[in-house]
């Protein structure tokens, strides 16, 4: 019954081709492997696919590998399938899908001869589905960011007792700057990662260094310094922009150019990662810690505004000293 069902969609097929006048069908199957065969053997033009006999996409998949130069159309069954069956067909390598129970010879000639990997042929309802499939795409991947973010925010925190509130204070200060400073970039959630992310690399230092109930030694503090690279290193394979690993790898430059990892001076340094400079300083030393007290308000304004154009960029010290002062 399906053998005979696609028999039948394969002749009208092909006296749809003839009538193009200037087509000629080189084969007529009516299964997937004898498919890929003649295909990869012919390496046709065109190969008009109906889904049904590849319901997985595999048939156009391997096609689209093994003759790239062939461009495939496809057909779905409005009843049977979905719209999203057309879109993995696009996104297996077909350059046309449309609607076979909808199907005219417009609609075949359109698909044939204006079809390309640049600009394919797509039934409406479909290019719809295109479009919702983005923005779902989109809001997975905010979804996921957060997840990772949650849970790595919470394994610094369970590393070292004194970051955990240092995350959330840090965070919502150096938003407030770079809000003074460059609006887009303070709504671009991709710098709210790299400010709540920006000590992860601690994750990876040994906890008798991170947790010292005392100053660090020279040694010691070659280690914790390692921390920005480990960050680096630890979100890389998630997947977040340069704008997220500009401030994990570059939160402890210095405007004068004697900072680690990369001595980086001056404008070399990302923005954002200067303005966080200065917000993490500041709450650095006004934060309590096992081995000292946390400086006053006053004292620790004092320090930053004596390393405006040494540690800091004078302007985003400006800017950090306008909300204080």
């Amino acid at each position: 019954m399906i053998a005979e069902r696609h028999r039948t969609i394969a002749q009208s097929l092909s006296s749809l081709v003839r009538e193009l006048g200037n087509a000629e069908v080189v084969a007529e199957v009516n299964t997937a492997a004898a498919a890929l065969e003649i295909g990869q053997a012919l390496a046709p033009d065109v190969a008009i696919i109906d889904l049904e006999l590849s319901p997985n996409c595999s048939l156009v998949s391997l096609l689209s590998d093994t003759s790239p130069e062939t461009r495939i159309v496809v057909l779905g069954d409005r009843d049977r399938g979905t719209p999203l069956g057309l879109v993995d067909a696009l996104a297996s390598g077909a350059v046309g899908a449309i609607y076979r129970d909808e199907m005219s010879l417009h609609d075949l000639v359109r698909a044939v001869r204006s079809s390309s990997p640049e600009r394919p042929v797509v039934a409406d309802e479909a290019a719809g589905v295109l479009l919702g499939s983005y923005v779902d795409a989109l809001s997975e991947k905010r979804r996921r960011d957060h997840s990772i973010i949650r849970a790595l925010a919470a394994a610094v925190e369970a590393r070292d007792s004194g970051t955990g509130q240092h995350l959330h204070r840090v965070t919502d200060l150096a938003l407030r700057c770079m809000t003074e400073i460059d609006e887009g970039l303070a709504r671009n959630e991709e710098i709210h990662y790299g400010f709540t992310l920006h000590d992860v690399g601690k994750i990876g230092v040994p906890d008798d260094i991170l947790n010292k109930p005392g100053p660090l030694s020279v040694d010691e503090w070659s280690v914790m310094r390692t921390h920005p690279q480990l960050g680096a290193r630890i979100v890389e394979p998630i997947g977040f922009s340069g704008a997220t690993m500009g401030i994990i790898l570059h939160h402890h430059e210095r405007w004068d150019g004697t900072g680690y990892p990369n001595g980086l001076k001056g404008v070399e340094i990302p923005l954002a990662a200067r303005t966080f400079a200065v917000a993490d300083a500041y709450d650095a030393m006004t934060s309590e810690r096992p081995y000292r007290a946390g400086m006053t308000d006053d004292d620790a304004i004092r320090i930053i505004m004596d390393e405006r154009g040494n540690a800091f960029d004078p302007d985003i010290v400006d800017v950090f000293l306008g909300l204080y002062l």
